[in-house]
């Protein structure tokens, strides 16, 4: 039997919804699977209460003592072929598409700014910044000290107790661009 297409079923994934539905709610906490203490819960209000052990034998196809939904629509569906199946499952269970991080980078505008903001912070003009400049830099734009201890230390790459040009588009980066 060919594959079946996205547009075309002989089930109905209007009614294969409505049964992941009813799986659901037999799947009281919440694990994807159903356990025989679950079906005999849901099956309490129906006279079918007292056969709940037997249905869940029938219904636990792998032995796992557990019902999970593929098993569910095997038993409802007892005419499907493993394609059908695996189409319904990817109904009650679509594919979450994973979204696109945006990787954002500074622009040589950007660039050159942070260049004269960096060569302002940096009052002894040595081409880095020691903690006393950034605190005194940053302590004017509402970062306290701890804070301010806290970022030295991650952005000083190389340990050298300094932050370099480099290391402090990093520091803005990772701040502004996040």
């Amino acid at each position: 039997m060919p594959a079946l297409s996205k547009t075309s079923s002989k089930y109905s994934k209007k009614e294969v919804l409505k049964l992941k539905e009813v799986f659901d709610d037999q799947d009281k906490d919440g694990s994807g699977e159903i356990d025989v203490n679950e079906l005999m819960e849901s099956l309490k209000k129906t006279n079918l209460g007292s056969e709940a052990v037997d249905m869940f034998k029938s219904l636990d196809r792998d032995g796992s003592k557990k019902i999970d939904f593929s098993e569910y629509v095997k038993v409802y569906y007892r005419y499907a072929t493993p394609e059908d199946v695996k189409e319904m499952m990817l109904w009650a269970y679509p594919v979450k598409e994973e979204k696109k991080v945006e990787v954002k980078v500074l622009s040589d505008e950007q660039k050159a700014e942070i260049k004269s903001i960096f060569v302002l912070y940096d009052t002894n003009n040595n081409g880095t910044l020691c903690k006393k400049e950034l605190t005194e830099a940053l302590s004017a734009t509402g970062y306290d000290d701890e804070e301010i201890e806290e970022m030295f230390e991650d952005f000083d790459g190389d340990g050298n107790n300094e932050i370099d040009f480099p290391e402090f588009c990093q520091m803005l980066e990772a701040s502004y661009l996040a």
